[in-house]
């Protein structure tokens, strides 16, 4: 799973005018300079080394085999104008890239349409350049953007249809985005990484990483009730902090357990409480290749993909997260990041 990102992908030609600077998560770094520039274009190249599936890595020793992949742009199957680009040449490793190159007010917005229909809308910021998931598997992606324009109206900038085939399904769920940012130097992976060196095996680490953000991240109910539309934790500051809404707990157990190699969604969807109903939520599904406890209450089971609702535990307690999460029929999954 080394370098697992940095291998390149492609397919048929698209042929595009001028050069610009591939683009990387802000902060991170990459050693591949051979993708300092959006190519012109190129003939079918094909994939020289597949990413090995976790199913297939000694599970001990996943966390010194694992190398934070960095997503970059290298442009060689993209669509672009003079305002914005749609890179998607790793689509194989399930991310795109997406920038707005012109500087505006207005509000941008990205919308991706996966296998099935399902909507994604995510904001970008003019000038910038964002890494967005493919999460719904192979199939069919409709990835556009828009600018605000008036009231509700948003003109069309740049769309294209591209279709999908992952190396393997873990793949969207094993870098950085804009949802879950993180970097090899940033306080979250440094302290994930603190507790890998000791905690050998996959359930250990999970269990390590879940009980720290439970332990350390306290439910901030104030800034729940404040809290605007679009809300992109800052995990660092999450970490500085010590606290933070569902959301933040979520991300942030999910990017502490990527960079170590596991395989991890943020999940947004409903929670059932028999006494509030169904409630807005964001939770954490984690990839196990071992069975294994969590405590007294968290079954994790080999395999397969296991809730891990830490905000909830944080406000309940430990002992209460065999009654809330149980075997997940109270969870309704919408959207994965």
């Amino acid at each position: 799973m080394s370098g697992l990102l940095q291998k390149r992908i492609v397919a048929l030609v698209i042929i595009m005018t001028g050069l610009f600077p591939a683009v990387l998560i802000p902060g991170c770094s990459s050693d591949n300079s051979e993708t300092s520039k959006f190519n012109s274009g190129a003939d079918e190249i094909t994939i020289e080394e597949q990413a090995i599936p976790l199913s297939q890595m000694d599970p001990t020793s996943i966390n010194s085999a694992f190398e934070i992949p960095i997503p970059d742009a290298p442009g060689l199957l993209a669509e672009k104008n003079d305002q914005a680009f749609i890179d998607h040449s790793n689509k194989h490793y399930g991310y795109v890239t997406v920038g707005f190159l012109e500087n505006t007010e207005n509000n941008i917005k990205v919308m991706i349409v996966v296998p099935g229909g399902r909507e994604y809308v995510y904001g970008l910021t003019p000038g910038s350049n964002e890494v967005f998931p493919l999460s719904d598997g192979d199939g069919r992606y409709i990835i556009s953007i828009h600018e605000h324009v008036i009231d509700n109206i948003f003109r069309d900038v740049l769309s294209t249809t591209i279709y999908v085939e992952l190396i393997n399904e873990f793949v969207p769920f094993l870098h950085p985005s804009q949802y879950v940012s993180y970097c090899k130097e940033s306080p979250v992976t440094a302290k994930a990484y603190e507790l890998s060196m000791t905690n050998g095996n996959l359930v250990e680490l999970i269990e390590a990483v879940y009980n720290f953000v439970v332990e350390n991240i306290s439910y901030d109910f104030e800034f729940a009730e404040t809290v605007g539309v679009g809300y992109t934790p800052d995990l660092n500051k999450v970490l500085e902090r010590g606290s933070g809404i569902c959301l933040d707990m979520a991300t942030l157990t999910t990017a502490m357990l990527r960079s170590q190699g596991i395989p991890s969604k943020l999940v947004f969807g409903y929670y059932y409480d028999s006494t509030l109903g169904n409630i807005y939520h964001a939770w954490v599904s984690v990839f196990s290749e071992e069975d294994g406890k969590i405590g007294e209450s968290i079954n994790i089971i080999g395999g397969t993909w296991n809730i891990l609702d830490p905000s909830l535990v944080s406000i309940l307690g430990m002992s209460e997260t065999g009654v809330t999460v149980g075997d997940g029929k109270i969870y309704h999954d919408l959207y994965y990041y």
